[in-house]
């Protein structure tokens, strides 16, 4: 399943709009507070003030809400500027850590990936829906670099892919206050030097 088949939301009378955007709004509210295990449905609908079927007329149940609330606040996905491999892979980084980092979706995630433990098929759900199909922009970066030499063929780039993001994420685990736009650019050219022919 890919981020394309996520619940849309049609476009209706300015009323039906506004009632969807106050359900997602309180759902990514109740997300970065309590998470995903904690959110219900119930919730949802007294912060929104709108009643549960109101909710269920929507969407299926609140696992399908919460992916189309977090998917809503990543935004759409961005291609690479088509640059060196290196500016395209700063480029996405440095997306990713202004995305994550201080942000309403970071503390999201940070729950998430916490509720990931007990809820480990909303994880999985989330990863392919919502981040693999990010994680293949990275990719397809790294691909550009093995057709053109500047990366070793054989390398595993879904591990380079997750080398790249992972100061990101630990930033956002660890409460890290600062990323800097240095720091990933330190990352990115270390990565590279790493995977280098």
């Amino acid at each position: 399943m890919t981020v394309d088949s996520l619940p849309t939301v049609s476009v209706g009378r300015p009323r039906r709009d506004a009632t969807d955007s106050a359900i997602l709004d309180a759902t990514t509210e109740l997300l970065a507070e309590i998470g995903w295990t904690g959110l219900t449905v119930e919730g949802v609908a007294a912060r929104a003030g709108v009643a549960k079927t109101t909710i269920y007329r929507r969407w299926p149940g609140k696992d399908e809400l919460a992916l189309e609330a977090i998917n809503r606040l990543k935004g759409p996905i961005v291609r690479a500027p088509g640059g060196s491999v290196r500016d395209d892979l700063v480029f996405l980084m440095e997306r990713m850590r202004r995305h994550w980092v201080n942000s309403q979706h970071g503390r999201i995630m940070r729950r998430v990936l916490a509720d990931g433990n007990d809820r480990p098929d909303v994880y999985r759900t989330m990863r392919e829906r919502l981040i693999r199909p990010r994680q293949e922009v990275t990719r397809a970066v790294l691909e550009r670099g093995v057709a053109e030499g500047s990366i070793a063929t054989g390398v595993d780039l879904d591990w380079v892919v997750s080398a790249l993001a992972a100061p990101v994420i630990l930033a956002v685990l660890t409460h890290q206050p600062r990323v800097t736009r240095a720091m990933i650019e330190f990352n990115v050219d270390m990565v590279l030097r790493g995977v280098a022919p």
